[in-house]
């Protein structure tokens, strides 16, 4: 979702950067928590504090929980589709495609960003959970196919960042890459997707083609 569907980048900067005052670390740039995004919370928090804490310890726990309760205030503050976005779900929808969010984020926030945006194209989302393994592991990608009723040979795992073209592909999905979000071209081509694409229309045309 992240990246590929809505530009979440300035909300989730603002929240780092909030976290990391409220307990006296360096702030960071826009480009280092562009670059640290995309794995996860827990690992954005690690990147970004410069490994300054012990992962689990009661610093860490402070960012990160300084973190969370910023973002979910403010998780839509300047967070939006990005130019191309709705254009896409309205032809994916009207041929007929199933859709789901699978993301790193918690699934609370998944959850309400999706209710926000796409409740009228997108029925399923899944985010971290307890006890299910986040991305590039296949888990999330093959319970959101299961709630689709699809099956992997058939479903497109589409995403802007490195853990997202090995999640379609641990999840024996075919992979699209797509350059603009939080990954550059010469980035995601080092992971061979299937396809890479440069704006959300030309699904359309990858779509169209394996019919």
């Amino acid at each position: 979702m992240d990246g590929t569907l809505l530009d979440t980048l300035d909300d989730l900067h603002v929240s780092v950067n909030y976290a990391l005052e409220q307990s006296g670390l360096p702030l960071v740039t826009f480009d280092e928590t562009r670059e640290a995004a995309g794995y996860g919370s827990i690992v954005l928090i690690e990147l970004l504090t410069k490994h300054a804490f012990v992962t689990g310890s009661p610093e860490f726990q402070r960012v990160f929980d300084d973190f969370n309760t910023h973002y979910k205030a403010h998780c839509n503050d300047a967070t939006h589709p990005y130019p191309g976005i709705m254009e896409l779900l309205v032809g994916l929808k009207d041929r007929g495609i199933k859709m789901a969010i699978v993301s790193n984020k918690i699934q609370p926030e998944t959850e309400a960003l999706r209710k926000l945006w796409f409740a009228d194209y997108i029925p399923v989302a899944v985010g971290r959970v307890e006890g299910i393994a986040p991305k590039p592991d296949p888990a999330m990608a093959l319970k959101a196919l299961e709630q689709l009723g699809a099956q992997p040979q058939d479903a497109w795992f589409v995403g802007d960042s490195q853990p997202d073209v090995r999640t379609g592909k641990n999840a024996r999905c075919t992979s699209v890459a797509c350059t603009w979000g939080f990954r550059d071209f010469a980035t995601l081509e080092e992971e061979y997707p299937d396809f890479i694409i440069d704006s959300p229309l030309e699904l359309l045309d990858i779509v169209d083609a394996s019919h």
